[in-house]
């Protein structure tokens, strides 16, 4: 019984791998509020941004909404390089945020990417925020990080019940 159990474990991790999946990129969010900039504040704004960076590396593609501004939104970035806590410049400017209002979401924009870039984004170095009248430095602020992919979480679920199934012994 044992030797079936683990020939079908096998069997079913080397099906989630071989399985041809569609090479969509990596996808990475960011959830953003007042609390997360630098320097915090009370702002009840919130916001939600994904960027998908391309199969080749080279592009990423950024979605970005937000509502409940203090006022209308004038500028939005990805910056970057810079933990949590920290600030930096911007490396990504986003069109179409100016005049939009204290709601709304921008047009999808691609941007091309460098190396160097790439490897900030996926060290969970970049944050996207938005920008006021009222907070010119930025009133919500939140920092981007890699969404798991669903074979890796399967991957870690099958590897969680080997584990499990072994220590019960």
């Amino acid at each position: 019984m044992l030797r079936f159990l683990s020939l079908n474990l096998v069997g079913w991790a080397f099906l989630i791998l071989a399985t041809p999946a569609a090479h969509a990129g990596l996808l990475f969010d960011a959830t953003l509020d007042g609390a997360q900039e630098v320097p915090a504040n009370a702002s009840l704004a919130t916001g939600y941004s994904t960027v998908l960076l391309n199969d080749l590396e080279d592009q990423i593609t950024v979605n970005f909404s937000w509502s409940g501004l203090s006022a209308a939104a004038t500028a939005a970035h990805i910056h970057g390089p810079a933990l949590p806590g920290f600030n930096a410049s911007p490396v990504f400017t986003f069109t179409g945020i100016g005049g939009v209002g204290i709601s709304g979401s921008m047009p999808e924009q691609v941007f091309a990417i460098t190396p160097a870039q790439v490897a900030a984004l996926k060290e969970g170095l970049y944050y996207v925020n938005i920008h006021n009248s009222i907070y010119p430095g930025g009133e919500i602020r939140g920092q981007l990080a890699l969404i798991p992919e669903p074979t890796m979480l399967s991957l870690l679920a099958l590897g969680g019940l080997t584990l499990l199934r072994h220590k019960r012994r």
